[in-house]
């Protein structure tokens, strides 16, 4: 049985719960088994936020996420919480308008990835714009259930530029989402 463990970790109002949610729908339309659990401070625009997904091929014993595998992070704040909790062997995703300037290739394998460039004025869509750079780096779930969920889970005003910022995530590191 496969097990990934996903962390998306950010600031309130950036949509890292929603991705979460999202990632986790589109993990079970893939045809595997997710769970999903947050933890965002008491500000809801600014505060500490993050979302633990875990997608397994079959049952999940322990659904809580202990041994990160990829872990995305949209802000300073994340970087310096939750990048110790990395798995020696895990993934690192860095928004380059936080990425620390000690970062480097020795530890881990890292990219860095500026969503800035993909995000058309609202910085609602960043965890939809980080789920697209998550399906273009790590194929975890099919881009077509992640359009699926997108679609599903964000206000029907706000699908299209939702849908957007999923495919120019998926673009800023080559993928297309095909």
């Amino acid at each position: 049985m496969s097990r990934n463990e996903i962390r998306i970790a950010g600031a309130g109002g950036q949509g890292v719960v929603t991705a979460g949610r999202i990632l986790a729908e589109a993990a079970i339309l893939s045809g595997n088994d997710a769970t999903h659990s947050q933890v965002y401070g008491p500000q809801s625009r600014g505060g500490a936020s993050r979302s633990d997904v875990v997608i397994a091929s079959g049952e999940i014993g322990f659904p809580l996420a202990d041994d990160i595998d990829l872990l995305i992070v949209l802000s300073g704040e994340a970087y310096s919480r939750y990048e110790p909790e990395l798995s020696s062997e895990g993934r690192l995703v860095v928004d380059s308008r936080c990425a620390p300037s000690d970062l480097n290739g020795d530890a881990r394998q890292f990219a860095v990835v500026d969503t800035a460039r993909a995000i058309s004025g609202s910085q609602l869509v960043t965890g939809v714009v980080a789920l697209g750079v998550l399906q273009a780096l790590e194929d975890v779930v099919e881009a077509d259930a992640l359009r699926e969920a997108v679609s599903a889970r964000v206000p029907r005003k706000h699908r299209e530029m939702n849908l957007e910022a999923l495919q120019a995530g998926m673009e800023l590191v080559g993928g297309g989402g095909a």
